[in-house]
């Protein structure tokens, strides 16, 4: 397992530098496929251990999805972020967005998936939270591409571009809603609330006091929209209960 992974991170820096394994690193290209090898290999080894009921299966399926997440926090998250990093993230749909954010977001759904019956609450929590940030981040991240270009990193944030922030959150948010209603998952509704959370507390610190005119009045009307649905959702499909059968009374 150990000589895999170390297989996999320098073919893949050989891949990223030309050739170098020794160069500086080529950035989000570079993090995202280390990241997708990572997690791939976690799955491979989750389903390798049911089989073998190996405790070096179960070890190393723990370690490498952990270095997988740690990947996560510390490369795609934060150094090598497009949003602060002068990066050229390509194409507008099929650019390094969607491999470094929207394609790990779907192997951590099949590594929760797999390890739903043979994982502590714990684990499948921590891979559908991860999951949904890296869902939301590639919204957010897609979303200034389409605003900004190639280079997310250059040029100030447009009202119409802060507004779009907050109604793609909260968009997120009740699509997260309604599938952890269909799949009727604790953890993916309480996933949902915390984006939506997250998009209330947007439009009152962020959009408050930087958007004006109609921006401002149409945040404020799609948060309150929104928060009325999602009410309504909760009300109509969560918390109601069939009535009880009918008491017959004595026979007389």
């Amino acid at each position: 397992i150990l000589f895999t992974v170390l297989l996999l991170f320098v073919e893949i820096r050989h891949y990223a530098t030309g050739g170098d394994i020794y160069a500086a690193s080529a950035g989000l290209a570079e993090a995202a496929l280390q990241v997708l090898a990572l997690l791939a290999l976690a799955i491979g080894l989750e389903r390798l251990r049911v089989r073998t009921g190996s405790i070096v299966h179960d070890v190393g399926a723990l370690v490498v999805a952990g270095l997988g997440f740690a990947a996560i926090l510390g490369l795609l998250v934060l150094f090598d972020n497009p949003w602060w990093s002068p990066v050229d993230v390509g194409g507008t749909v099929f650019n390094l967005i969607l491999l470094g954010y929207l394609v790990p977001a779907i192997l951590i759904v099949v590594l929760a998936t797999v390890t739903r019956a043979t994982r502590p609450a714990w684990y499948h929590a921590i891979a559908i939270a991860t999951a949904t940030g890296l869902g939301l981040l590639y919204l957010l991240l897609e979303t200034a591409r389409l605003f900004r270009g190639p280079v997310l990193a250059l040029g100030p944030v447009s009202a119409s571009e802060q507004y779009a922030f907050s109604a793609v959150t909260l968009a997120y948010g009740v699509a997260l809603l309604l599938l952890g209603i269909a799949t009727r998952s604790q953890v993916i509704r309480f996933a949902s609330a915390a984006v939506v959370l997250v998009a209330t507390a947007k439009v009152f610190v962020v959009d408050l006091s930087g958007l004006t005119g109609p921006f401002r009045a149409l945040s404020f009307i799609g948060l309150g929209l929104a928060l009325v649905g999602i009410g309504w959702l909760y009300q109509r499909l969560l918390f109601s209960h069939p009535p009880g059968p009918r008491s017959e009374g004595p026979a007389g």
